[in-house]
């Protein structure tokens, strides 16, 4: 029999939540009876590790208000269960909320002696008991319900004073961690019932890795679990006796983000942003953008595409065009929007970046540290590289070709992630996870490619580049794919496009529209 919680959530399912990213506020914190949230004025020590002032007060009060603790004006919907015991006492588990000054070794207090707004500062306490999940069926007693289904973004943990203390001293039947230990949490997107979705891994964080404890605030992505209903909070420790942890499994939790949007530019279709009407086919035709350049929103993160019109062959483009090509296969400049393994990393839709002479072509959003994101050759790429064409070479063991991701602070860039997309006789062919991260806090975001064939200043090898899930972290397993070699000898290619489109590119400085083999210049004349 599943054992629900979340009773209050159903209630207010239909509220109507205006925003599109909410945050976690504790100062609206309040019981089911929409009390706010009050705190124990004395110390009122049950031990020297358990001390209440700055305590919700009915952390230890079997009352069924405090069954949940609710924020947020009924957004967050956080599990508070506290027992009666055999003995007379009552204990807790899920979460209660703390503003405690102090970083003490008490349940209640984290190292940075308050949340993430300064000391003293509300914030929320976890604790998961392993017991309590035991009888729950892996139900977690850590848990939070939202209002509806939500992409969480991120979360914000510390480590608890009491568990630090098992961490570095050891306590009661917890010994001090050693270099082979770990502390980790995991937290888990859930279902409608409030269990863990199994079909999504968690995202997992290291509180401690052998004797390096977290000792501060950390902001944790948790964009890789998609669209839930809620969140569940798991915790495990090396330290074990008869298979349940003897460290005190607790944590620390302030400034929850989600967001009624997903904030992971997926490229698919969805209202006011990316359209590719047709199946099997690429952003052309009725799907174009207007004439010149267009900004466009995928996620929480604004594109932008160089349109160059109807020449008389058809249309042609620079920056991001968005596809669903699924041929991983190209003639040539004919087929340029399709990936070295055919299709999406992910979904249907993906993008193709072909680097233009035009102007800026940068992705833009709100200040922020941006994980990463998935790249891959491009067919055309790879055709080029494998076999040269008209313009370039066919590719030796010396050759290379670079992707530089350059991240941008206040319009000024500030560092380069360069990404190897040949070199050494090997080319990226599968869809690879770029970490973006070392850019730190970033507003910007623009590209260049690098070939070692270029005449006259400009590159030969076709400057195109395949992207997907831009914003997403490393999901949980991730290996990166192995490298494919370049043949020895070229490949014959077939065309597997029956409508031949228009394609720009660049030679010599030069833009170049190129259709049935035939090249003209921007004004429809052939050259």
């Amino acid at each position: 029999m599943k054992k629900i919680f979340f009773f209050a959530s159903a209630l207010l399912a239909s509220l109507s939540i205006s925003a599109k990213v909410i945050t976690l506020d504790l100062t609206t914190a309040q019981n089911l009876n929409s009390d706010p949230i009050a705190y124990e004025t004395e110390h009122t020590p049950v031990t020297y590790y358990n001390d209440l002032k700055n305590v919700m007060d009915s952390t230890y009060s079997v009352n069924p208000l405090y069954a949940q603790i609710q924020t947020n004006q009924g957004t967050f919907f956080f599990d508070h269960l506290p027992t009666k015991e055999n003995y007379g006492g009552t204990s807790w588990e899920g979460f209660t909320v703390s503003k405690m000054d102090v970083d003490s070794a008490n349940q209640f207090a984290c190292v940075a002696k308050g949340g993430v707004a300064g000391v003293g500062t509300p914030f929320l306490v976890g604790y998961f008991s392993e017991y309590a999940a035991y009888a729950l069926l892996d139900y977690s007693p850590c848990h939070v319900t939202f209002s509806g289904e939500f992409y969480p973004k991120s979360v914000q943990i510390c480590q608890n004073s009491l568990t630090m203390k098992n961490l570095k001293e050891g306590l009661g039947s917890a010994r001090a961690f050693t270099a082979e230990d770990e502390l980790t949490l995991k937290i888990y997107a859930i279902d409608d019932e409030g269990y863990n979705d199994e079909d999504k891994e968690p995202v997992i964080y290291k509180l401690a890795e052998g004797t390096n404890f977290n000792d501060g605030w950390v902001k944790i992505d948790l964009t890789p679990l998609g669209k839930t209903y809620g969140l569940n909070f798991e915790m495990t420790s090396t330290d074990q006796s008869y298979g349940f942890a003897n460290t005190a499994l607790y944590f620390a939790m302030d400034e929850l983000v989600i967001s009624t949007t997903n904030p992971i530019a997926t490229f698919e279709n969805e209202e006011g942003g990316v359209n590719v009407a047709k199946a099997d086919t690429c952003w052309q035709g009725a799907d174009a953008p207007a004439l010149n350049w267009n900004t466009w929103k995928s996620g929480d993160y604004n594109f932008q595409t160089y349109y160059g019109g109807n020449t008389g062959m058809g249309e042609y483009y620079s920056a991001f065009t968005v596809t669903n090509e699924t041929a991983n296969t190209s003639t040539g400049f004919t087929e340029p929007y399709r990936s070295a393994n055919g299709g999406a990393y992910a979904g249907e839709n993906f993008a193709v970046w072909n680097m233009n002479y035009y102007g800026a072509d940068t992705i833009t959003f709100d200040a922020q540290v941006v994980p990463g994101f998935f790249v891959n050759n491009t067919a055309y790429a790879v055709t080029s590289m494998c076999n040269g064409d008209g313009f370039a070479k066919k590719f030796g063991d010396e050759d290379w070709f670079v992707l530089y991701c350059i991240g941008i602070k206040n319009g000024v860039a500030v560092d380069t992630v360069e990404v190897d997309l040949a070199s050494a006789g090997t080319y990226i062919a599968e869809w690879t996870y770029v970490d973006l991260s070392t850019l730190g806090v970033i507003d910007g975001m623009t590209f260049s490619m690098k070939s070692s064939d270029e005449a006259y200043g400009y590159m030969n090898t076709p400057a195109y580049f395949a992207m997907d899930n831009f914003g997403s972290s490393l999901p949980f397993g991730y290996k990166e794919p192995e490298r494919a070699q370049f043949p020895k000898e070229p490949t014959a290619i077939e065309n597997t496009n029956a409508a031949v489109k228009a394609v720009k590119v660049i030679r010599n400085g030069q833009v170049l529209i190129i259709r049935d083999g035939k090249t003209y210049n921007v004004l429809g004349a052939e050259l």
